[in-house]
């Protein structure tokens, strides 16, 4: 029995160290993504994704310990789920909260067809990725694409011209006062309520919501025809 204690178990001291690891690479990886994460996702080159594995590996062998056991698993999960709640509630408490444009996190690459290659240089991304993204999306020329953003997780969202920009989809993007005036520039920001899009004007005709009945070809309506039967005569008769 104690074999296979020593096997799955964990000391008192072992316990601690566990979860002192766990909160310490807690911080320190959220920091690392918080800083590169946005540039590791958005690349599709092979030394960045063998990275991105290399410091998963390392998160986890250093939360473990100096022997990894399933105790010490265990404690390193709880661990982390505690420090996810702990953060997620935090979030919810009235703090005073930081301004829209410092917690701004998406970046533009293309707005109103016009590449911003500082940014691009700034992510490590190339004129070739920016364009897969283009084709995924449908883009043949760079005048199609109203508004190209990298986002937070690494995706690139692409809005095509034609579409109607509302200020609030630029939430959340750095800059975004400037790139606003460049969209109205260019005719794509639409002021509007984003609520609802306007409905249509209501037709001359729509008051009358009857059906009316077209006649044929060399016949009179039927309306007149009636009151052509109906109708009184000037001695009083009726029409035969």
């Amino acid at each position: 029995m104690r074999d296979l204690w020593h096997y799955i178990g964990i000391t008192p001291a072992g316990a601690i160290a566990v979860v002192l690891s766990t909160i310490t690479i807690y911080f320190v990886f959220g920091a690392v993504l918080r800083l590169w994460g946005q540039r590791l996702y958005s690349s599709p080159r092979s030394l960045d994704l063998a990275i991105v594995t290399v410091l998963g590996a390392i998160v986890g062998r250093s939360t473990m310990g100096h022997v990894p056991t399933l105790t010490g698993g265990l404690i390193a999960l709880g661990t982390l789920a505690g420090l996810e709640v702990t953060f997620r509630n935090l979030r919810r408490l009235p703090l005073p909260q930081l301004d829209a444009q410092s917690r701004a996190r998406a970046a533009v690459l293309v707005v109103a067809g016009k590449v911003q290659n500082d940014t691009l240089r700034s992510y490590g991304l190339t004129m070739p990725m920016l364009w897969s993204s283009l084709r995924q999306a449908g883009v043949s020329h760079l005048s199609q694409a109203a508004l190209v953003v990298l986002e937070p997780n690494g995706q690139i969202s692409v809005v095509r011209a034609g579409q109607a920009i509302h200020p609030r989809a630029l939430l959340g993007v750095k800059g975004a006062h400037r790139v606003q005036e460049h969209l109205r520039e260019a005719g794509h920001l639409h002021a509007g309520p984003a609520d609802q899009p306007r409905a249509a004007p209501p037709s001359e005709n729509a008051t009358d919501s009857s059906p009316r009945s077209v006649p044929a070809p060399g016949q009179q309506p039927a309306d007149q025809a009636q009151g052509e039967q109906a109708g009184p005569t000037q001695d009083g008769g009726r029409r035969q």
